[in-house]
């Protein structure tokens, strides 16, 4: 039985597609309309380059990477770029990871612009990259030199802080049941009531001091307070500009040179008169040095007090006339006879009038 057109036609797209498809694996590099610059790299370790990767210079594709093979001991990597520009004698070539999560690729730097393009087919420079590999290697080799000490140092730790939550442990449960001052604090409510009660007064305090009230209200409220404090300050920088002009008795003070001429000659003064008194010169001199002047005052003294305990006594006339009252009743009846003599001497002359006074004493 023979196939059909609708057969026949089915199988032909099918193997046009088959056919498209080993075209499009066996000519994927090939690009007829670019130019292509082959140049060769050396490194060390290839780890995640394949063949197909991208060139890339500053991040922007300008080849694929054609071979990579083993020779002399290294990794030889085959390249081609589509600008000839793009490498030069001072460029070097590095392996990159594209992201975290993998995909390499071989990158290029610029170069300085000073520098000739390497002719294709050179061997470009080339600059070890650390990769995963690498970074898993070094952390296997270095995690028990880091993890040891740590782990020592959590086992160290481990009682002492056992017994610190322990001890939070019991402090909390002493709170939590009303003990200490903490506990208190936390379980009284007439606290809360108290600092309700002190709160409130604060903010009645503070709403007076707000409104003005009493001296400290008045004192943040009046700006009566700021006018007379300014007020005192622009006098006394009147005052002191005064002093320093030499204004008043207290500027002729601080700025009159004849004041301090003259104290030091008062100075001088009295330094001489020291000098005097300690040499015994002058009566004050005497007074401070002669003995016979402190033995002179020192018998008058007794004298004296010999003298006011006689008068005290009633001795003497004068010790009489402070201690009888006949002295006193006498004389005080003298005087009214002085006072009667005295009427009369209007009517008298001189000389009757002497004889009525002596008669009269007499």
């Amino acid at each position: 039985m023979g196939m059909s057109t609708e057969q026949k036609v089915g199988l032909f797209f099918l193997a046009a597609l088959i056919l498209l498809a080993v075209m499009i694996e066996l000519v994927e590099d090939w690009r007829p309309f670019e130019d292509q610059y082959s140049y060769i790299a050396r490194f060390d370790s290839a780890v995640g380059l394949k063949v197909g990767d991208p060139v890339r210079v500053a991040g922007v594709n300008v080849g694929k990477v054609k071979l990579i093979v083993i020779d002399n001991q290294q990794v030889r990597v085959d390249f081609y770029v589509n600008r000839v520009d793009s490498v030069r004698e001072d460029s070097k070539a590095q392996i990159r990871q594209t992201n975290m999560l993998g995909g390499t690729f071989l990158g290029l730097d610029f170069g300085s612009a000073q520098s000739k393009v390497l002719a294709p087919g050179s061997e470009v420079l080339t600059e070890e990259n650390s990769n995963i590999d690498q970074l898993i290697t070094n952390i296997d080799r270095n995690q028990d030199r880091i993890l040891s000490p740590l782990g020592d140092m959590v086992e160290d730790s481990r009682q002492p802080l056992t017994d610190a939550i322990n001890r939070l442990e019991r402090i909390m449960a002493k709170i939590d049941e009303g003990e200490g001052t903490l506990g208190r604090l936390v379980n009284n409510p007439a606290l809360y009531d108290e600092i309700t009660g002190v709160s409130a007064k604060l903010n009645l305090l503070l709403s007076r001091l707000d409104d003005g009230e009493g001296t400290l209200g008045k004192l943040m409220n009046d700006p009566s307070l700021y006018d007379n404090l300014n007020h005192t300050m622009i006098n006394l920088v009147e005052l002191s500009n005064q002093i320093n002009s030499g204004q008043g008795t207290l500027g002729k003070l601080l700025v009159d040179d004849r004041l301090y001429e003259e104290a030091t000659e008062t100075m001088g003064n009295l330094n001489d008169i020291s000098g005097k008194i300690n040499q015994g010169k002058g009566t004050l001199g005497k007074l401070v040095h002669d003995d016979a002047l402190y033995d002179n005052v020192s018998d008058s003294m007794a004298r004296i007090s010999s003298i006011a305990a006689k008068i005290d006594d009633g001795e003497g006339t004068l010790g009489r006339l402070v201690n009888e009252d006949d002295l006193y009743r006498d004389a005080k009846t003298t005087l009214h006879k002085v006072e009667k003599s005295v009427d009369g001497l209007s009517d008298t002359g001189p000389l009757s009038a002497l004889g009525v006074v002596l008669g009269t004493l007499f």
